[in-house]
């Protein structure tokens, strides 16, 4: 992705279906929408989806995302040798390489081995991400609880993409959110579904503050970002009481032709007394 993307925000381009975004023949019958796992989760940002393919959880447990998401969320320097079929991850003067197929890792030209293997899905590599994140010193976290890992780190998401395209943007008089935030850890999505007929993402989350969320004070955020532009939620939305130990559904639409390259959700929480 390139610095400078156009920003989108739900209420421009309403109306586009699916069918119009991906060609499918609006004739033929659609598949259920799929539910997917809430996986992983980086600095304040839940990563529900990296394309080409969701984040998943591999036959020896291991959770996997796609190269480009190692270069684009965790600004780690990345480059792939077709031939080889090996990818470099550079980040703080480490370097990691990954093999497709292999259970052999280099770690500064210093030779070992895993209990997974890096492997190809959809033209993408994908990596086990708590693998990389052990050799590269990231702090992380499984809760086994939820059946989430957790990174953390001031270097991680804090590429353009998020920084510029994204977070600064947001700050916008038309665009921030409608109150103080209080909280960036108050709602935590537990699952999300895609509608290939509607062209919408509807995200799950849990609210987590051990109190009820009284109405207006619930900020599910969810972000679509493409390749050349960005689609941030509409500053007014609905936003329901949760009770405590209750969940919220937040549905977004896709509202561009272009293929969706993340979808990133935050669970924060307003402080809307003063409305």
């Amino acid at each position: 992705m390139k610095t400078g993307k156009k920003v989108l925000t739900a209420l421009l381009a309403a109306g586009l279906s699916f069918a119009m975004l991906t060609g499918v023949n609006p004739g033929k019958v659609e598949a259920a929408a799929k539910k997917y796992p809430a996986l992983l989760k980086i600095n304040d940002y839940y990563v529900l989806y990296t394309a080409p393919k969701a984040p998943y959880v591999d036959a020896n447990y291991r959770t996997m995302i796609p190269l480009r998401s190692i270069s684009e969320l965790m600004g780690a320097k990345v480059s792939y040798d077709a031939k080889a079929r090996t990818a470099a991850i550079e980040k703080d003067s480490v370097t990691v390489k990954f093999t497709i197929g292999s259970k052999s890792i280099s770690v500064n030209g210093v030779a070992g081995s895993m209990d997974t293997v890096p492997v190809m899905e959809q033209n993408s590599m994908f990596i086990p991400v708590s693998v990389l994140a052990g050799r590269l010193g990231i702090v992380s976290k499984w809760d086994q609880a939820n059946q989430l890992y957790t990174l953390t780190g001031e270097t991680l998401m804090q590429t353009d993409i998020i920084k510029l395209s994204l977070e600064d943007t947001e700050k916008g008089p038309f665009t921030s959110p409608p109150g103080k935030i209080i909280s960036d850890d108050a709602f935590r999505p537990v699952s999300y579904t895609f509608d290939s007929a509607k062209g919408s993402f509807t995200v799950k989350a849990k609210n987590i503050t051990g109190k009820d969320v009284p109405e207006g004070a619930a900020d599910v955020a969810a972000y679509i970002l493409y390749d050349e532009l960005i689609q941030l939620p509409p500053q007014e939305r609905e936003r329901p009481a949760v009770r405590k130990d209750g969940t919220i559904e937040v549905t977004v639409k896709t509202e561009t032709p272009s293929t969706p390259a993340y979808l990133l959700v935050k669970g924060r929480l307003l402080d809307r007394s003063g409305n």
